[in-house]
């Protein structure tokens, strides 16, 4: 009995030590709680870019590449570090070959050339409100750094940074340009909802077509702005509104700057701009946009005596307002389903360039030059206003997903007496210049760059054949007319054309609108040229692209008319027209 009792008091002692170290030995019963198990506290993931594999062309507009080029650079991770941070990187040799561009045989203006383009940037996507941007770009001309001094055989910058001449007996100062530089620089603070940003640096500024503010990337220095920009998304709703400056007439320690008017640059200048879009349907989107363009006032060195003001301008500003209306609502490409595409987009420039000319019943003959800038007194004056406007139409049809066949027509306005006091000839500025820019199918003028959108009637067909292997074909015809008789033809600079023989233009054209009934002048032409474009385009690697282009030019009767004139005083000049003109390009674009 004495024995049963030790085991079972044992076998108690047992269980209770097995259920709990600490109540061995213990009479208490066991807790019913459950008890808690410790774990170690889970690890917090660092913020991870959501454009990392997903990069926004918003960030690329830098380069000119294709859409394969865009995708592949969009969803490459292998470029990213970090999670927050890409760098990437861009070279594009360019080769030109320009033949004849002034229609004049009397006159050697061939040129073969080839350029570089080199771009490094880098990303950095800090938090859900901190991003940045640095792309360093780097053009130049191969063969450029030639120096002047030294021996004949020395004179050859083989290495860069080979040297440079300045001569300094004409000015004390020698404003320099880079070849290096930022082509963007920015910072964005932004919502993690993506309703506002705010971007503050040298960026790109680049709506709609790029027909009116663009990247002009086929240029390959490409428009890049010193400005803030604040960007709103709502719905289907966007607004932008920056501000931009241009041009400083000194830097912040009082010393010359390039543009310093004593250079004969602009001084003070900015570009200041809203821009609204809405997404109304899934097959129509509307632009509405404003842009103004203020300069200072210019100063004259040696005032009349009677002047009031030490000024010969006033403050200039241009404003540029438009809309823009078509149904290329994705990424500026047809939603799924559509077949045509259209487009209508017209915009009026409005303002005054600070100038004082006598009104036209005065001064109808254009003899008269009754402005400050003369000092000659006027009996009366009126301040000389812009009036100009583009509109542009283009309509195209895809019958399937490699074919696009459209036709295009913008008309840009010309001044029939630039000595009036209105401008009546569109100013372009920041404009898209050639078909090869961005977008590839729709937008931009002729290829060569010959005739641009000043005082033109450009109609236009474009037929585009793109295949995933054998790339992308497109032949470009253009036919380019005068909108003013008596105003020029003007180049892809903005200048109106000239020969670089005599200094006159290359074409029939009337400044002061009073030789009309001049027997001795050539007689008003109204056709500027024929211009045919081929272009083709192959991405054979997600990285390297190639672009050729050939353009055929053929004079039209506003030329023939001024190079073969039998009137022409100089009988060595009185039949210089050379009628057919060309162009050819080729570049290959590598990008990541």
């Amino acid at each position: 009995m004495k024995n049963s009792i030790s085991y079972l008091l044992l076998l108690v002692n047992l269980g209770l030590s097995a259920q709990d170290p600490t109540t061995a030995g213990s009479i208490n019963p066991p807790t019913t709680e459950p008890q808690t198990i410790a774990t170690q506290p889970e690890e917090k993931k660092g913020y991870v870019s959501p454009e990392k594999g997903n990069l926004g062309s918003e960030y690329l507009k830098s380069l000119q590449i294709t859409s394969r080029q865009k995708k592949a650079i969009g969803a490459d991770k292998d470029t990213w570090f970090a999670d927050r941070y890409k760098v990437g990187f861009g070279i594009r040799p360019k080769g030109d070959s320009i033949h004849n561009f002034d229609f004049d045989k009397s006159t050697a203006d061939n040129r073969n050339n080839i350029v570089n383009q080199t771009q490094f940037y880098i990303i950095g996507d800090l938090t859900e409100n901190i991003l940045f941007k640095i792309a360093f770009q780097d053009v130049r001309l191969w063969g450029g750094e030639v120096i002047g001094g030294g021996a004949s055989d020395q004179r050859y910058g083989v290495i860069t940074n080979a040297g440079a001449t300045y001569d300094t007996t004409r000015q004390r100062v020698v404003p320099v340009n880079n070849y290096t530089g930022l082509r963007e620089a920015f910072f964005d603070l932004k919502t993690s909802n993506g309703i506002l940003r705010l971007r503050t640096g040298r960026q790109i500024l680049d709506f709609g077509d790029g027909r009116i503010l663009g990247s002009r990337n086929d240029s390959l220095n490409g428009n890049s702005f010193d400005a803030v920009r604040l960007t709103t998304k709502y719905n289907q709703h966007t607004l932008d509104i920056f501000g931009s400056v241009l041009s400083a007439e000194n830097n912040s320690n009082s010393l010359v700057a390039n543009n310093a008017t004593r250079f004969g640059g602009a001084g003070d200048a900015g570009y200041l701009g809203a821009h609204y879009t809405w997404k109304a349907f899934d097959w129509i989107l509307v632009d509405l946009y404003n842009f103004s363009l203020l300069k200072q006032k210019l100063k004259v060195s040696n005032p009349p005596p009677y002047a009031s003001e030490q000024l010969y301008r006033g403050a200039d500003q241009l404003n540029t307002t438009g809309f823009r209306i078509t149904n290329r609502t994705k990424n500026n490409g047809l939603p799924e389903g559509y077949k045509i595409d259209w487009m209508i987009e017209a915009a009026w420039q409005s303002g005054f360039n600070g100038e004082r000319r006598s009104p036209d019943w005065i001064n109808q003959d254009g003899n008269l030059q009754t402005n400050q800038k003369t000092g000659e007194l006027s009996p009366f004056s009126k301040p000389v206003k812009y009036k100009a406007n583009i509109i542009g139409a283009q309509l195209g049809y895809s019958p399937n997903k490699e074919w696009r066949i459209g036709i295009q027509y913008i008309q840009a306005s010309g001044d029939p007496n630039r000595n009036d006091t209105s401008v009546a000839t569109y100013n372009p500025l920041f404009a898209t210049r050639r078909m090869a820019g961005h977008p590839l199918p729709f937008s931009g003028n002729g290829n060569s760059g010959a005739v641009f959108w000043q005082n033109v009637k450009d109609y236009s067909i474009n037929i585009k054949y793109e295949n995933a292997k054998y790339g992308t074909f497109i032949l470009n015809p253009h036919w380019y007319y005068k909108v003013k008789l008596q105003d020029g033809y003007y180049d892809n600079n903005n200048y109106v054309r000239e020969s670089t023989a005599t200094g006159e233009t290359a074409s029939t054209e009337d400044y002061y609108n009073k030789e009309a009934n001049n027997g001795l002048r050539p007689r008003l032409g109204n056709h500027v040229a024929t211009e045919i474009n081929f272009i083709y385009v192959v991405t054979p690697f997600d990285n390297v692209s190639f672009w050729f282009g050939a353009s055929h030019l053929t004079a039209g009767d506003a030329i023939r008319n001024q190079k073969n004139n039998p009137l022409e005083t100089d009988p060595f000049h009185r039949y210089d027209l050379k009628p057919n003109a060309s162009y050819f390009t080729l570049q290959s674009v590598f990008a990541i």
